[in-house]
């Protein structure tokens, strides 16, 4: 009796633990994959928040993945992560704001993927 017991426990931690994640992916990123070189796709990244006069305090970049690390004038972070899928795919997480604060700013994160699809002329691949 007490294996059940741990193995239900276990499940229902494991399932509140993935509807947790997923509403956090839901609340504060917008995730977009790009038909783009990651090279160009990093670029557009940085230009977006750079046009939107989103000042940049840090980037750390490999081959693979680059993640920049923004904050907007009033005081709200923000996370670009660009991610080589392959030669020719790109996705690109933003994340803007901090904790249940991200739902109110996704509108920034939306309005910076706007930028990066302008720049890069393409079409996203899904969301």
């Amino acid at each position: 009796m007490k294996v059940s017991y741990i193995r239900v426990a276990v499940g229902l931690i494991c399932l509140l633990l993935g509807v947790g994640a997923g509403c956090a992916q839901m609340q504060g990123r917008a995730v977009e994959t790009y038909h783009s070189d990651y090279g160009a796709t990093v670029q557009a990244s940085s230009e977006a928040l750079q046009n939107l006069e989103i000042p940049i305090l840090k980037e750390v970049s490999d081959e693979l993945k680059t993640e920049i690390l923004a904050r907007r004038p009033n005081g709200t972070p923000v996370t670009v992560k660009v991610t080589r899928i392959d030669q020719n795919f790109t996705q690109v997480s933003v994340a803007t704001g901090a904790g249940v604060d991200r739902f109110l700013d996704k509108e920034v994160s939306n309005q910076i993927h706007g930028f990066i699809r302008r720049k890069l002329g393409t079409i996203n691949v899904e969301k």
